[in-house]
């Protein structure tokens, strides 16, 4: 049997083997009849700029789609310059969220995107076989206008057997987002629903071929709310032990009818990623989120609280107008107040094409230039600020997050509260005195430094402190 030769070769770098592109498979997806000359070659960040140019060149494309995110987007570059030493005729293009306005590199490329690529990508495929490859690399970024989802095709189909059984399955069920985040690369992209009646069935055919595990990516998923209620009614109606159904909620926005909706599904089955980033109301402001504190602990409250959902609340810490006093005021508050499983704390990046990029210097912020962009001082925080808050950042995950030491977390959290940051912060600066580093701990070391922190910190007895961390490390639930 022969097959069609691979013209257009899309390219994925993701971050680890598990994550499957849905970029790459969109993309394929609506490039009409090029489709059947196209395929997808998908690595993760082991590969190196050599191996990967190697991989491409052994298909003998000829046009390249790059999907360019933070954590690849130094890896494809490389990648591109080697191409244009040993392949000079391939043609290359590029997009995704690192392809910005002020993006620096785009003349690696014969087209660099902006925004969303599937119409404007398949129209570039098209011109260039049409041309016979006439090069003109990048001198300006091409602005692509939003698509409309009612006219795409949706790419569920491109999923083999092998990812739906080892891979995390992604899926939308609308574009852009209607919030206006000060941080966030979706700011002010306008949101637009996919048709039910076509996203539903595309659902149906991945769960007849056994997928009971979807990654929604959607920014906000719970806006609007009567297309959030739908899609939750379907999957309520069908919903097993083994369900699980991950959305990003708004806590700011919930509606009423969306929380009772969600205390509906059996236990475990949705995983909710709660964006909190903020509890001060002038970092909130500047941001772009409600200042309303107390409505977002109250709506995650319930999630946490009131429901069978696994919650993971997001904070920020860096934004501008709030210090490190002022963060450790409002992870104490939540903490007591909500108590979510997971908290997850991570520094403020100054992104590409989002406001925080454009305006640092009116914010009094100072981005690393290197992927990922990460905050290094600000008008509220030095760097050696900085630097004590991502040891605590650290220290938290390792600890609380990862679920490894259950008895000595819920100890710290009886005996050290309401200053739970404070625990968590000597305990980091114990590690890190003690180590010089916050990575590459085993689990034994962790044990060592959590039994002193017990008795030094939190006044336990030798004995008593060495039970719990023994218990810990024999995997004895707290009674």
């Amino acid at each position: 049997m022969t097959t069609e030769p691979t013209v257009i070769l899309l390219v994925a770098v993701n971050a680890r083997y598990s994550h499957c592109s849905f970029a790459a498979r969109t993309l394929q997806a609506n490039l009409g009849k090029l489709a059947d000359k196209s395929a997808i070659f998908e690595a993760d960040l082991e590969i190196t700029p050599m191996q990967l140019a190697t991989e491409i060149v052994r298909r003998h494309p000829l046009i390249v789609g790059f999907t360019v995110y933070l954590w690849n987007v130094r890896l494809i570059e490389a990648t591109a310059r080697i191409l244009h030493a040993v392949a000079p005729d391939m043609r290359l293009a590029a997009g995704g969220p690192e392809i910005t306005a002020d993006y620096t590199n785009a003349s690696l490329y014969d087209m660099a995107l902006t925004g969303e690529g599937e119409s404007t990508f398949r129209l570039f495929c098209s011109e260039q076989l049409h041309q016979r490859l006439q090069p003109h690399l990048a001198k300006h970024i091409t602005r692509c206008p939003p698509e409309d989802p009612a006219t795409l095709v949706l790419p569920y189909d491109l999923y083999t057997d092998i990812d739906l059984k080892q891979r995390t399955v992604y899926a939308e069920t609308s574009r852009g987002c209607p919030y206006s985040c000060a941080y966030c690369t979706s700011a002010d992209t306008g949101l637009r629903l996919i048709p039910l009646e076509r996203l539903l069935p595309a659902l149906d055919r991945l769960w007849e071929r056994g997928l009971r595990r979807f990654k929604f990516i959607d920014r906000s998923f719970n806006a609007p709310v009567e297309h959030a209620l739908k899609v939750l009614d379907h999957f309520l109606q069908k919903a097993t032990p083994s369900t699980r159904l991950h959305f990003e909620i708004n806590a700011e926005r919930m509606h009423q009818s969306i929380a009772e909706k969600i205390a509906l599904f059996p236990k475990d089955t949705l995983h909710l990623e709660v964006g909190i980033q903020t509890l001060h109301p002038q970092a909130a402001t500047l941001a772009g989120r409600s200042a309303d504190t107390g409505r977002k602990l109250a709506n995650l409250r319930f999630l946490t609280h009131d429901t069978g959902a696994t919650v993971h609340a997001d904070l920020i810490f860096g934004l501008p107008g709030e210090d490190a006093g002022t963060f450790a005021q409002g992870f104490n508050r939540l903490i007591a107040e909500c108590a979510p499983p997971e908290v997850q704390v991570n520094l403020l990046k100054g992104l590409p094409g989002t406001l925080f990029h454009r305006e640092a210097e009116h914010f009094g912020l100072v981005f690393n230039p290197e992927p990922p962009y990460e905050l290094l001082r600000s008008n509220d925080l030095d760097f050696t600020d900085v630097s004590h808050l991502q040891d605590f950042s650290r220290c938290w995950e390792l600890v609380h997050n990862r679920g490894r030491f259950p008895n000595c977390v819920d100890t710290i959290r009886h005996l050290c509260a309401p200053d739970f940051f404070g625990a968590y912060q000597a305990l980091a600066g114990r590690i890190q005195n003690a180590e010089g580093k916050m990575f590459a701990l085993s689990m034994p070391r962790m044990a060592l430094h959590l039994r002193q922190h017990l008795i030094e910190h939190c006044g336990l007895p030798p004995p008593q402190a060495e039970k719990i961390v023994t218990d810990d490390l024999n995997c004895r639930k707290p009674k």
